[in-house]
């Protein structure tokens, strides 16, 4: 996926479990005669696109054997897709490729996709336990709460492109139809009867193993500097070649105020230290508020890149802001 982090990526125990946090998707094989060889998969859902709802396609999870790889399976594969998402309606198609992954880039590039924008992936190591503010009062979420987070989703992402405007019923689909996902995923930040703020987080130990193959020379050092400061004071453990990494993707993320955000945040720390969780990760535009609520951990970021592609004719791609879901990771 890049150079930071050089990994295996195994979907287990349901393949398909990624693509089942999608209302509609489809994974596209490629055979040699019985075998498969190659597989990707795609999204199509409606996002604001210039400030409009649109039909957009989303392209994710390209696997080649390597044996079979440089031979033109994802290209042959990707344009299955492009068919299909085109046949749909789709204005675009978009992808997120990690930095460093510079095959994929030279892929898509031949492809017509261009960079749209680079992002951040803030990962938070999980070693202590956090002081969580006085602020209200914390709990997990509960059906009776769909129709008020779909109404701060939609407040603290408003003017996002990419963004699906969230709804009761659109977010209970969600929670229903995704493997290792409910209402107590969900945290709440409430006062007063007013909820302040909502965090979710997906477990990927429930949906896939990433096992740690290379680290790059940043990384290697930054696990130096991490041992020797560990000599001091409380600090993560090293990520070394043949680790099987335990992490939390956080989604939805929805606030009033950011410093509600970071309470549910050092919350949500203290209860992946106690199920096990080593890292937490969202997306984020390089200035977004909620980067401030990480003060206190320590951070690591990885750049992403985000690759658009117009599939219908006369689309102009303004420079607004950007939503990605954790689930797009």
């Amino acid at each position: 996926m890049g150079t930071t982090l050089v990994v295996s990526t195994v979907n287990t125990p349901d393949f398909f479990a990624r693509t089942k946090a999608y209302a509609s998707c489809n994974v596209f094989v490629a055979c040699d005669e019985n075998r498969i060889i190659g597989s990707a998969a795609c999204a199509i859902r409606n996002a604001t696109v210039n400030g409009h709802l649109s039909r957009v396609g989303y392209e994710f999870q390209y696997f080649t054997l390597p044996e079979y790889r440089k031979k033109g399976i994802a290209r042959q594969l990707h344009r299955h897709i492009e068919e299909y998402l085109t046949q749909r309606g789709a204005l675009y198609s978009y992808l997120v490729i990690m930095e460093g992954n510079l095959p994929s880039m030279r892929l898509f590039a031949g492809e017509g996709f261009r960079l749209h924008r680079k992002l951040i992936m803030p990962v938070l190591p999980i070693y202590r336990e956090m002081e969580i503010p006085a602020t209200g009062k914390i709990r997990s979420m509960v059906p009776e709460d769909l129709d008020s987070v779909a109404r701060l989703l939609n407040h603290t992402w408003q003017g996002y492109d990419l963004y699906e405007p969230a709804s009761a019923e659109g977010l209970a689909g969600f929670i229903n139809r995704t493997p290792g996902y409910s209402f107590h995923n969900v945290l709440i930040l409430e006062d007063q009867g007013e909820i302040l703020a909502c965090l979710g987080f997906w477990d990927w130990r429930c949906i896939m193993r990433i096992t740690v193959i290379e680290r790059s020379l940043r990384m290697r050092i930054i696990g130096l500097l991490l041992g020797f400061m560990r000599t001091f004071r409380s600090m993560p453990g090293p990520i070394k070649a043949g680790k099987t990494l335990k992490q939390m993707m956080l989604t939805p993320i929805a606030f009033k105020n950011p410093r509600h955000f970071g309470v549910l945040l050092r919350c949500m720390n203290n209860q992946a230290l106690t199920s096990g969780i080593e890292q937490i990760f969202c997306v984020s535009e390089k200035d977004h508020p909620l980067l401030i609520c990480m003060k206190g951990f320590i951070r690591i970021d990885t750049g992403i890149y985000l690759y658009i592609k117009p599939l219908q004719e006369k689309v102009l791609i303004r420079d607004n802001p950007v939503f990605i879901d954790g689930i797009d990771l």
